[in-house]
């Protein structure tokens, strides 16, 4: 059994999955797995994957490449994914992104320190553009103050203990799975953490669904990613809020200004409990968040 299980699931990805595997084949250690789930591709996905993985006919046996038809979205790839593997680490793998060498060297230390999952920044490309997040890390202590005002960290930068996945069960099928998870494990009391440093080069491209319209307004005002905030921030506040984000999505005026000021006045008596340097950069993210929310036009 391997002790990290890599899940890449890929649709229609045979462009860059060559570049996805073989970069994260090159930095993974010896006892460790990359599972590759080709959710019913009509292109050649699973070819090139089994392909970069290849070195003068031999496939590199920590690669599994498995075709099966479409399994009806992210959520249930992903947990049909963690049904098929025993590992005790997971982590996370795009089939467009790029995994840099020192990721699985910076990862998995902080996982044997205390930390049940592992996030870490991230560059982002954009044609030929690169441009590296800032190095500033997010302590267990404050990680979910951060999720209260945003989607800190990376899906495919992620390395956690498998029991802390299964704490709160499996992924659900929301438009934001991933943000959906952190909060549910924030709530379970799950210590989360990002560190500074870029491992991992994510590619920015018009096909990409997080990046439509549509997908943010589902995001915005989906039920069960609502109610998983509510409990969060309840938990931390002592109030259950609403995420800015659907907030912003009100019409403005008297009503959203002041859902918006008791959200200011909330957090702001929550982070204030925080040692100084925490305070300084939430204080910072709160007042971004709110200048955008009262400067977002919602459209139909």
């Amino acid at each position: 059994m391997p002790r990290l299980t890599v899940l890449l699931p890929a649709l229609n990805a045979e462009d860059t999955i060559r570049v996805a595997v073989s970069s994260t084949l090159r930095g993974m250690p010896a006892d460790s797995e990359l599972y590759v789930l080709d959710d019913g591709s009509t292109d050649a996905t699973a070819e090139r994957a089994r392909e970069a993985g290849t070195r003068r006919g031999v496939v590199d046996k920590r690669l599994k490449v498995v075709s099966r038809p479409p399994s009806g979205g992210l959520a249930k790839a992903l947990n049909s994914m963690l049904a098929d593997t025993d590992s005790a680490l997971v982590g996370r793998m795009d089939a467009d992104d790029i995994s840099l060498p020192w990721r699985f060297r910076v990862s998995l230390p902080a996982l044997d320190s205390g930390t049940d999952v592992v996030f870490t920044q991230v560059m982002r490309m954009s044609g030929r553009r690169i441009v590296p997040g800032p190095p500033v890390p997010i302590g267990p202590r404050d990680f979910p103050y951060h999720l209260l005002l945003t989607n800190p960290v990376t899906h495919p930068s992620m390395i956690a203990h498998r029991e802390a996945l299964s704490v709160v069960g499996e992924y659900r099928g929301v438009p934001a799975e991933d943000y959906d998870l952190w909060l549910r494990m924030a709530v379970q009391g799950v210590r989360m953490r990002r560190l500074p440093w870029a491992c991992l080069i994510c590619r920015a491209h018009p096909r990409q669904i997080t990046s439509t319209a549509g997908w943010h307004r589902r995001s915005w005002s989906d039920p069960l990613q609502a109610e998983a905030f509510a409990d969060l921030s309840e938990q931390l506040t002592g109030r259950r809020l609403r995420r800015i984000v659907s907030i912003a999505l009100t019409d403005p005026g008297e009503t959203r200004e002041a859902e918006l000021r008791e959200f200011e006045e909330t957090m702001t008596r929550a982070i204030s409990t925080l040692p100084l340097p925490s305070r300084l950069v939430l204080h910072r993210r709160l007042r971004k968040r709110l200048e955008w929310a009262r400067d977002h036009e919602p459209t139909t």
